[in-house]
């Protein structure tokens, strides 16, 4: 079982991700983006309204779907406009 679960369904409204927890998709400025740092990443918002960075959000072949990664735990996210899902791939 992975430490850390945000598998499921996710309303979307925009940047944000409205489900068993609440996700917004941010943009590093142009200038922060490397190979390994992709431009689009994950905050997880809590609780008392503060954020914390979650994962990158790492492109794959498929137009709106993501890779992203957890405490060595990997997912995979699908945006749609109004839906998102993400669904677990591997404990690494």
């Amino acid at each position: 079982m992975p430490k850390y679960n945000y598998t499921g369904t996710y309303d979307r409204t925009g940047s944000r991700l409205e489900g068993d927890v609440t996700l917004l998709i941010a943009q590093r400025p142009p200038e922060k983006v490397t190979a390994s740092k992709p431009e689009t990443y994950l905050l997880e918002v809590h609780e008392n309204g503060s954020r914390s960075y979650l994962s990158s959000l790492y492109p794959t072949s498929t137009h709106g779907r993501f890779r992203m990664e957890k405490g060595g735990t990997w997912y995979e996210l699908e945006l749609g406009p109004d839906v998102a899902s993400v669904t677990f791939t591997k404990t690494s």
